[in-house]
């Protein structure tokens, strides 16, 4: 269970690191279910020489050591603290995608600021200011993650500021690409942190938290990260008793002079 202070700094900063979520014997059938995927793409663990592209991207694989790390009792009970219980769907999986990022000086071409999309409309990517349909967005560490092997970068705080971008258009929300770099520039002089840790530890992030893949690789392995959504049922009500994304979206999203509540119902 997350403590008062970590789920404090959650809110004000939009993340938070569950150390060792996952066990080390989990995480090692995982990585071999992931090689196993890369192998039909020619790419395989232990030739260097077919490590050709900077990130290769594949579905998170389905089946037992999957479920097992995406059901952690340490992770569904964050999960209850950080949305609620009841709000977010019980996935017998970790799901996403995972983007394996190879040690390269090149450019992945993927590396911008953004927040996630939460939901598709019309065949189009969506963010609103309740956050439908998405919860957290997870990190999973299924390698070892340092600085200099491409960590995700995240700008602590600036949750909040994408909470701002999107309070105006309400529920209809907005396209995920305009969401995406409205937030980019909103946070721009926020500080910068890393995802750094051990195979087997998790970071919740709030939905808005803008982030983004670093490079160049400078390590000598591959970085192994699924980063599947915690789905939500429907959206944040935004209305008390409030959860800890709630709040956070309330904060950022207020207009000093302005209770949000006015602004917004």
């Amino acid at each position: 269970m997350l403590s008062a202070s970590e789920v404090a700094s959650f809110v004000a900063d939009g993340y938070v690191a569950i150390r060792g979520a996952v066990q080390a014997d989990t995480v090692q059938a995982c990585r071999e279910m992931i090689w196993s995927e890369l192998a039909k793409q020619g790419v395989t663990e232990h030739d260097p020489a077919t490590w050709t592209e900077p990130v290769v991207r594949i579905s998170c694989p389905e089946g037992a050591p999957f479920a097992d790390a995406g059901t952690r009792p340490v992770l569904w009970e964050a999960f209850d603290q950080l949305i609620g219980q009841g709000r977010w769907w019980r996935r017998p999986g970790v799901g996403g995608t995972i983007p394996v990022r190879f040690p390269s000086q090149r450019d992945p071409g993927d590396a911008g600021w953004h927040i996630e999309a939460s939901y598709e409309s019309d065949g189009h990517w969506q963010v609103n200011i309740r956050s439908r349909a998405r919860g957290l967005l997870a990190l999973y560490l299924f390698s070892d993650v340092d600085d200099d092997s491409a960590p995700t970068r995240l700008r602590p705080g600036s949750h909040r500021d994408a909470a701002r971008v999107l309070a105006p258009a309400g529920d209809a929300g907005l396209a995920w690409t305009e969401a995406a770099q409205a937030a980019a520039r909103a946070s721009a002089s926020r500080p910068t942190t890393l995802a750094t840790g051990q195979a087997g530890d998790v970071f919740l992030c709030h939905p808005f938290l803008v982030h983004a893949a670093s490079w160049p690789h400078a390590g000598r392995l591959p970085r192994i990260v699924a980063q599947p959504a915690v789905g939500l049922h429907d959206q944040f009500p935004l209305s008390a008793p409030l959860s800890p994304v709630e709040r956070a979206i309330l904060d950022g999203a207020a207009f000093p002079e302005q209770p949000v509540t006015e602004r917004l119902f």
